[in-house]
């Protein structure tokens, strides 16, 4: 059967927007992926989780990244403990460069090891954010009431870093979508009002 002109040419567009799209689904946007090296740089990273994040490398390949399939922009962060054991725990402290991510939705950082340091203000510049797990990264400190600003936050965990504490926590009620919330091991009596706010 011979194909009609209008036909052959569908199928060519088809290809061309299917090769488009394979295409767009492994680039890497360049300011992101100079972002991300600065911060695998401060971290330990013993089991070499992050062997594949290099220049030579697309960074929607890196182990615990995902992108875009059209833009290449950085949507998630994946790069909890696999194991909850010391020999894959990712040892080190987070940098200002992931406010480079335009719109990053996901993050997890959850059983590696921040060595007690506070959890950085600037997560609360993330205002994209609908998921963020710090469970037992090893924070310490105030939790940053700047953590409010994450209206679209839908699931928050916090919990078993025993050397966090809140002094204020009426930043909780402004997360408007939260669905799930852990706090487990935080001091939360500094603040003598916390368990109205927790009931929020």
């Amino acid at each position: 059967m011979i194909m009609r002109n209008s036909e052959l040419i569908m199928v060519v567009l088809l290809l061309a927007v299917l090769s488009f799209c394979k295409t767009n689904s492994l680039a890497c946007n360049k300011r992101e992926k100079h972002a991300l090296l600065p911060f695998k740089q401060s971290l330990t990273d013993p089991a070499n989780r992050l062997s594949s994040w290099s220049l030579t490398e697309g960074c929607c390949g890196w182990a615990g990244v995902r992108c875009d399939n059209v833009s290449g922009r950085v949507f998630e962060l994946h790069l909890g403990n696999p194991e909850d054991s010391g020999k894959s725990t990712l040892i080190g402290k987070l940098r200002l460069a992931l406010l480079e991510l335009e719109h990053p939705n996901f993050l997890n950082l959850s059983l590696n090891d921040f060595k007690g340091t506070p959890i950085p203000s600037f997560l609360g510049s993330m205002s994209s954010l609908t998921y963020l797990n710090l469970w037992g990264a090893s924070f310490g400190g105030l939790v940053p009431h700047q953590l409010g600003n994450l209206s679209s936050l839908r699931q928050l965990y916090l919990g078993r870093n025993p050397g966090l504490y809140v002094d204020n926590f009426s930043w909780i009620t402004l997360l408007s979508s939260l669905e799930s919330l852990d706090l487990g091991w935080i001091d939360l009596h500094r603040d003598i009002h916390w368990l109205d706010y927790a009931r929020y």
